[in-house]
């Protein structure tokens, strides 16, 4: 059972819960109060949030909150065990509780929270932090003669599990250039320095780049609780690249070795 309530109300909803299990042999069997606070989460970034709860894998709680109800608190009502609460958000039409990019497409622009609640007690609160889990990518490509290409992103890691983690798989998508020499991609965290980035000419790879190793050494964090975007210049015709990881406002050349 669930709830969204005003600060006003929860000394109140406390009161009615106590004298409901006042009875000492029988305050176990109470639920325990799970009040989520959403009142920090930045609206420009994120509009509605899909809330899941879970009991030993077990869904107990789904349910979508809209912006306009996080200056309130969440209230629902859970047994008392550990819990583990995960939100999303920019996940568009997702059906479970989990992430998995469909091959050939890009990471959509999604927001996680994850955590571990001790629900043991009468009342538990847990404010909602929601974290950028994708970084969106920017590619600049210079080259010497002006030629229609494409540039395939391949890596290992195709979404992300119901907890929130990266799910490991097969994940691509290709960018056609359209007469632009300007792409991009959102990518999903990373586990490694698998990422990869291919030019094809439209019947063959031409040139293959170990993108994830220079993003790497460039000092990029894929374990930061919120994914900085980056910037990628890229010279073909010498083979020559460069990573500016906005934020830092410094930038990594490397001779590119194929």
């Amino acid at each position: 059972m669930k709830f969204k309530v005003s600060d006003m109300l929860l000394s109140a909803l406390s009161l009615l819960s106590c004298v409901g299990c006042s009875v000492k042999e029988s305050r176990e069997v109470c639920p325990c109060q799970l009040f989520l606070d959403f009142s920090e989460v930045d609206t420009a970034s994120v509009k509605s949030i899909d809330i899941y709860v879970r009991e030993d894998e077990e869904i107990i709680l789904s349910d979508s909150v809209g912006k306009e109800e996080f200056s309130e608190d969440y209230l629902a009502y859970v047994p008392r065990t550990g819990l583990d609460v995960c939100a999303w958000s920019g996940r568009g039409d997702a059906l479970t509780d989990a992430l998995e990019i469909p091959y050939g497409e890009e990471c959509p622009p999604v927001y996680i929270h994850s955590s571990l609640i001790d629900a043991f007690g009468e009342s538990v609160r847990e404010k909602v932090v929601m974290r950028k889990n994708y970084c969106r990518m920017t590619l600049n490509v210079r080259r010497d003669v002006e030629s229609s290409f494409r540039l395939a992103i391949c890596g290992n890691v195709k979404g992300y599990e119901s907890d929130g983690s990266p799910a490991p798989g097969d994940f691509m998508v290709l960018l056609d250039s359209d007469g632009s020499d300007t792409f991009f991609v959102n990518l999903p965290r990373q586990l490694d320095e698998s990422l990869l980035m291919e030019v094809d000419t439209g019947d063959k790879v031409v040139k293959k780049f170990p993108l994830g190793r220079y993003i790497l050494e460039s000092g990029y964090d894929w374990n930061a609780p919120d994914l900085e975007d980056i910037t990628i210049d890229l010279d073909i015709a010498v083979t020559h690249l460069s990573v500016v990881i906005q934020g830092w406002e410094k930038e990594y050349k490397f001779d590119v070795v194929i």
